[in-house]
């Protein structure tokens, strides 16, 4: 556990805030996939990922419920081994795929106050389904889903800091056998969670991650 890596993964994204319960954001993600668990891929790989996102904020009396849907177009590299050192993997070409996510997170803000804000603990649950689609060769639509529960303490407007656990299944392509792989991880799920608002003043700042 932690004696390799499985993923780094940089994600620049602009947001558009319609109002306090609708943001429109436009992203582009970088993934970097190494070789790693009981059934490692051969080479490291990489994405290119294009996305297109709208979260939906609803407050239900003390409970905050966020709705977040992702369209993700994929460009994933494929690698071949390098005919000067068959260790090494070199670029074969890049395949795309389509992916849609959403995930629903409620918020429950701990303490007599009933208020999100500095200095209160919240209890956070949340579940995301990714779902692949496009692809006429592949049938397993349901490419993840995590599973996560997490407590949460805001530092002061813009800084939420969370901890918990997070259960992960992730469908994936097997070896020449051509039979998936069905992977089970339990994490640990710490995150730091810093919302920049450049909107103007006197508007209200997203609390949320």
């Amino acid at each position: 556990m932690g004696r390799t890596w499985q993923q780094l993964l940089l994600r620049p994204a602009i947001n558009f805030h319609l109002n306090d319960q609708v943001l429109f954001t436009q992203g582009y993600s970088y993934y970097i996939n190494y070789p790693y668990g009981e059934h490692p891929s051969q080479f490291q790989n990489w994405e290119h990922h294009l996305y297109q996102q709208v979260q939906l904020t609803q407050p239900l009396g003390r409970v905050r419920v966020q709705h977040r849907f992702r369209m993700e177009e994929r460009f994933i590299a494929k690698m071949k081994a390098d005919a000067a050192d068959p260790n090494e993997g070199v670029l074969d070409r890049y395949t795309y795929q389509s992916r849609f996510r959403y995930r629903v997170w409620v918020t429950v803000p701990l303490g007599k106050g009933g208020n999100i804000g500095p200095g209160v603990f919240t209890a956070n649950i949340y579940d995301e389904v990714f779902i692949n689609f496009g692809d006429s060769q592949r049938l397993d639509y349901v490419n993840q889903n995590r599973i996560s529960a997490l407590l949460g303490y805001q530092v002061c407007a813009p800084l939420n800091v969370m901890a918990g656990y997070l259960y992960q299944t992730i469908q994936r392509p097997g070896a020449a056998s051509g039979a998936d792989l069905i992977e089970l991880n339990s994490t640990l799920h710490v995150a730091l969670v810093y919302n920049l608002d450049l909107r103007k003043k006197g508007l209200p700042a997203k609390d949320g991650p």
